[in-house]
């Protein structure tokens, strides 16, 4: 028995991983899920739940580390971006002390993709196509070609981006707010695609191509295509960048027809169960190279994934014994029993 850990179980990335895990066949695995709220989907989908702290609380590593050794956890996959930091420093601390493999980057890969100006100076420093790319307090006024985008350096979901036709939107915007870059705006929402990669211990598989459509940030509709030129743009920026685990990048194709990252999420991304769906498992062939064990994908180029909400139901008395337990249990991690999975 695989016994692997997933946290975040509340949000997209984590309940991904979880439903990717779910469509192993032939490996036995136990899902061990967490969360800090009670009420986190995710919770009730893998075989044991605990409930931890915020990642940012210094009880967080101990709740971890218990977690880890209580129920001899073999793969720890954060689900929340705000793990991805702790997980790298404390990759090594986990690994030897409960012989758990942390499924994370580097620090170095993560501070990177975590800032979008970093991301930008990463690419050009390494010969890789870029979007070009200023700080607001930074700006050629004279030498702008509009229309561009307004991001912040550091954010997520397209929350906080906006586009300038002209001088003044551009300047109202600027004049206005801090911690932003403004960039070209290259091709349309016809030209963009997320792409999804998975590396360890030198071997990468290949690259699942998705021509995406957003709905509030989110992808809720993606259909795979092929494309030498970004699987092999996408391929040597990852091997650049030297990822651990999955990591995902967002393009668009410029007037050129030439690939350019605009964003780097270095971690399992939302649309994980997306790719696994189509024929390609990111968590699978993570674990199935880790153990030595030969993945190959089959992707279904003639279908496209349709995202689609689901309902659980939950017992309200299994919901309340889980949130009184908070209060009972000094260790900062809260168990609960196997709960029936019900998509009605």
């Amino acid at each position: 028995m695989i016994k692997v850990l997933v946290t975040g179980a509340g949000g997209g990335v984590g309940q991904g991983i979880i439903k990717s895990l779910h469509l192993i066949k032939d490996l036995d695995i136990y899902i061990v899920s967490a969360d800090m709220d009670a009420l986190a989907t995710g919770l009730y989908a893998g075989n044991i739940s605990y409930l931890v702290p915020a990642c940012n609380s210094p009880e967080y590593l101990t709740a971890i580390s218990n977690i880890c050794k209580y129920e001899n956890i073999e793969y720890y996959f954060p689900g929340t971006d705000l793990e991805l930091q702790f997980c790298a420093l404390n990759r090594d601390f986990i690994k030897d002390n409960f012989d758990t493999n942390v499924v994370v980057s580097n620090i170095e890969a993560i501070d990177i993709s975590d800032d979008k100006y970093k991301t930008y100076l990463f690419l050009k420093n390494n010969n890789f196509n870029y979007p070009k790319t200023s700080l607001q307090n930074n700006i050629n006024l004279n030498s702008l070609q509009y229309p561009l985008i307004i991001k912040p350096i550091v954010g997520c979901r397209s929350i906080g981006v906006s586009i300038a036709n002209e001088e003044e939107e551009l300047k109202s915007r600027l004049s206005n707010e801090d911690g932003l870059l403004v960039q070209e705006l290259i091709g349309n929402d016809n030209s963009e695609y997320t792409c999804t990669i998975v590396a360890l211990n030198g071997e990468t598989s290949d690259v699942l191509i998705l021509k995406r459509y957003l709905r509030s940030g989110d992808t809720f509709r993606a259909e795979p295509i092929k494309n030498k030129k970004i699987s092999d743009y996408v391929k040597n920026v990852a091997i650049a960048l030297d990822i651990h685990g999955s990591c995902n990048f967002q393009l668009r194709m410029d007037k050129n027809d030439m690939p350019k990252i605009f964003e780097i999420n270095c971690r399992f991304s939302g649309t994980t169960p997306f790719c696994s769906q189509l024929g390609f498992n990111p968590v699978e062939f993570y674990i199935k190279t880790s153990m030595g064990i030969s993945y190959h994908s089959t992707i279904d180029y003639d279908s496209i994934v349709l995202r689609h909400w689901s309902e659980v139901l939950i017992k309200k008395e299994d919901i309340e014994k889980l949130s009184l337990s908070k209060k009972t249990i000094p260790t900062f991690i809260k168990k609960i029993s196997l709960f029936e999975y019900k998509n009605e």
